[in-house]
């Protein structure tokens, strides 16, 4: 669903080009609106991610999957400009000059457009989906009161398949958060038995090693975490079946 709001990032693109067609000088009646908009949109998505870079520890630069979806389109759009040039050629042969001006001027525009969607725009919308699940349930959790007699605490924050449709036989990527309910600083051993909802146990996994200062909330990670290249889209744990249900088991570890 992210990227429907895709050509919202080409919008400072298209107003320049508009502005380009359509606007006279002076500079900033002409360009005004163009700089006003990418400062804006982003100037904005940058901000977010700085921010999220510092809170959540999300990468700010897009990352392997992002660029592979993009060169893709690279490839694609490469043909698409053979058969622009083609068509301009043909209506614009007795201008010849303008018409590879015309034609620069808009396959730059393309290429703006898709890198700005997809190393822009489409990571920046899957960062802020992400981000407002988790921080949702960290705001739930921060009205809970300390425990030192139950020192830790893990929550299921989704189950989900990572798919719109035919989606039988997909795995589910569920994410785990762990909460240090203690007035100490931890650092712990964690395993996890996954169940579904008829309480039939799906996996049973050994967490990374965590280090939790006193009401840490954080993410738990598994070997199963690093199967994807996005952060964001990483999970706690990958089963064949929603998650419903957790049993845990932990051990302190004691560095003195």
């Amino acid at each position: 669903m992210h990227y429907l709001l895709i050509p919202l990032f080409g919008l400072p693109i298209l107003v320049g080009v508009l502005a380009a067609i359509f606007q006279k000088p002076p500079f900033w009646k002409k360009w005004g609106l163009t700089i006003a908009s990418a400062v804006l949109i982003y100037g904005g998505c940058f901000a977010a991610n700085v921010h999220w870079q510092m809170k959540y520890g999300i990468p700010v630069l897009p990352t392997e999957s992002d660029l592979e979806v993009f060169l893709y389109f690279c490839i694609l759009l490469v043909f698409v400009c053979i058969l622009m040039y083609i068509v301009f050629l043909i209506m614009m042969r007795k201008q010849f000059w303008k018409m590879n001006l015309v034609f620069l001027c808009t396959a730059f525009g393309l290429f703006s457009f898709f890198a700005a969607a997809f190393l822009g725009m489409g990571p920046f919308l899957k960062k802020a989906e992400y981000v407002t699940v988790v921080q949702k349930a960290k705001d739930q959790w921060k009205a809970a009161k300390m425990d030192n007699e139950k020192p830790i605490d893990l929550a299921i924050v989704y189950s989900k398949q990572d798919c719109t449709k035919n989606c039988a036989g997909y795995p589910y990527s569920s994410l785990i958060l762990i909460r240090n309910q203690s007035d100490q600083p931890l650092e712990i051993d964690l395993k996890l038995r996954l169940q579904n909802k008829s309480g039939a146990v799906l996996k049973e996994v050994e967490a990374v090693p965590l280090k939790l200062s006193s009401g840490e909330i954080t993410e738990v990670w598994t070997g199963d975490s690093y199967a994807k290249h996005d952060f964001w889209a990483r999970a706690s744990v990958v089963t064949d079946e929603r998650v419903t249900d957790l049993k845990y088991q932990y051990s302190i570890i004691d560095r003195r």
